[in-house]
């Protein structure tokens, strides 16, 4: 058919080589959105994880009561211990367990934390004063986690590792500080501090709840006191300070 014209061999190389150009960027742009969106997922997913681990750990901590428990073998355990004596990193006894099913066990509840294989797994017992071969549950809680570490404040606020503190001798104790023997022994606050592999150290720090702002005035009174007394009593308090000054009541709390 005389006036009709085809493409050429180049017009058609030409066109094939601009096609595999615009085929590759759009391959390429897509891969990298679906690279991001692959990183976003994973981080948001370890934030979903971490953020878990943590409520768990901050209804556990906030909620540590002060009940002490005896062991499968008897021996009784303090309400807080660290480390435990099944190697755990911390156990102690929390309250708040709740029981939608009306089950008969109590509210409170005996839990253990320990770092395993680069995961913080979470242990708790469903009787508190444990038999022999005593049913176990094991959750793990987060994973990616290099270091666990665990610190306690006491009543002067001074931190340590391990808890009970280290008893003092009669002679060390300062009038008026005796405590009984069957009284249980809890910190003030605890700081817990993971090493996890993405986000680094997640500290985490709570009062107990146990503790009451009015004991912080009840040391300060007694420290302000026993200054006084080296003045040689020049100095004397003319109304007695409430125990909850600057605190709350106890009916508010």
């Amino acid at each position: 058919m005389k006036g009709s014209k085809g493409f050429t061999l180049l017009e058609l190389m030409v066109a094939i080589m601009l096609f595999a150009m615009i085929s590759t960027a759009a391959y390429k742009l897509f891969d990298s959105v679906s690279r991001a969106q692959q990183v976003t997922d994973g981080i948001l997913d370890n934030l979903d994880e971490i953020q878990r681990a943590q409520l768990i750990l901050e209804k556990d901590l906030f909620q540590m009561a002060a009940r002490s428990v005896r062991d499968e073998f008897g021996d009784s355990q303090p309400a807080v211990k660290s480390p435990s004596r099944d190697g755990f990193a911390i156990e102690f006894t929390r309250s708040g367990w709740r029981n939608p099913l009306k089950e008969l066990r109590s509210n409170l509840q005996r839990v253990a934390y320990d770092l395993e294989e680069g995961e913080l797994v979470r242990y708790y017992w469903l009787m508190l004063d444990r038999a022999p071969d005593p049913v176990q549950t094991r959750q793990v809680l987060l994973s990616n986690v290099h270091g666990l570490k665990v610190r306690f404040m006491d009543e002067k606020k001074r931190w340590s590792s391990r808890w009970p503190p280290a008893k003092q001798t009669e002679e060390q104790k300062p009038a008026g500080e005796a405590r009984k023997s069957e009284d249980p022994v809890m910190p003030h606050a605890i700081e817990l501090t993971l090493q996890h592999g993405n986000f680094g150290a997640l500290v985490t720090v709570l009062p107990v709840m146990d503790y009451k702002p009015s004991d912080a005035h009840k040391s300060l009174d007694q420290d302000q006191q026993g200054k006084d007394s080296k003045k040689g009593g020049q100095q004397r308090a003319l109304w007695p300070k409430s125990d909850n000054e600057g605190g709350f009541d106890e009916d508010e709390q």
